[in-house]
């Protein structure tokens, strides 16, 4: 049920966390993720995006009648939690793993260079894998906004590692 709930509303349910935050950090490590619970029978139950950056919150999740369809597969009384994640970390890539008991659907590493405007003037795929790719990719990750580099004139773009992972689990509930 979860690689088909992951791959059913990837893209719907992704759209459902978008920052509010005008540039993001490039000199320390930062994380936010979307965890979304689904019932069996392919209806959401609740959606929470929480970030390193800023206060958990709720959120809403965006999913068109056809991956609802295709996302209910299961019993009414099971649930499954998938969780949409972006790790950024400065110099080297996030080593930290999952969450106990959950399984991994997905990830990609980019490696980013960022310019001392605070732009992405370079970005690579360096690992990719898992049956469901993260559609959060070099295009998207081109597009964010950094906070401008304190070095003026600096001639070299810092480079820094954006890790996207889909992962979740299922639970029958008594």
């Amino acid at each position: 049920m979860i690689a088909a709930l992951g791959l059913a509303s990837a893209a719907t349910i992704a759209t459902a966390a978008t920052t509010n935050i005008a540039a993001l950090d490039s000199a320390a490590p930062w994380w936010e993720k979307v965890t979304v619970t689904i019932s069996g029978d392919g209806q959401p139950q609740a959606c929470q995006f929480e970030s390193s950056i800023k206060a958990t919150q709720p959120c809403d999740v965006v999913a068109s009648p056809a991956a609802v369809a295709k996302a209910a597969s299961g019993p009414k009384d099971s649930y499954t939690r998938i969780t949409f994640e972006r790790r950024f970390s400065p110099n080297t890539p996030d080593p930290t793993g999952l969450p106990t008991g959950d399984t991994l659907l997905g990830q990609q590493v980019m490696a980013l260079a960022i310019g001392a405007k605070g732009t992405v003037d370079n970005c690579e795929i360096v690992s990719a894998s898992g049956d469901m790719r993260p559609e959060y990719g070099c295009k998207e990750a081109s597009a964010e906004k950094f906070h401008a580099s304190a070095q003026t004139g600096a001639a070299t773009a810092k480079k820094a590692y954006m890790t996207i992972l889909v992962y979740g689990h299922s639970e029958h509930v008594v």
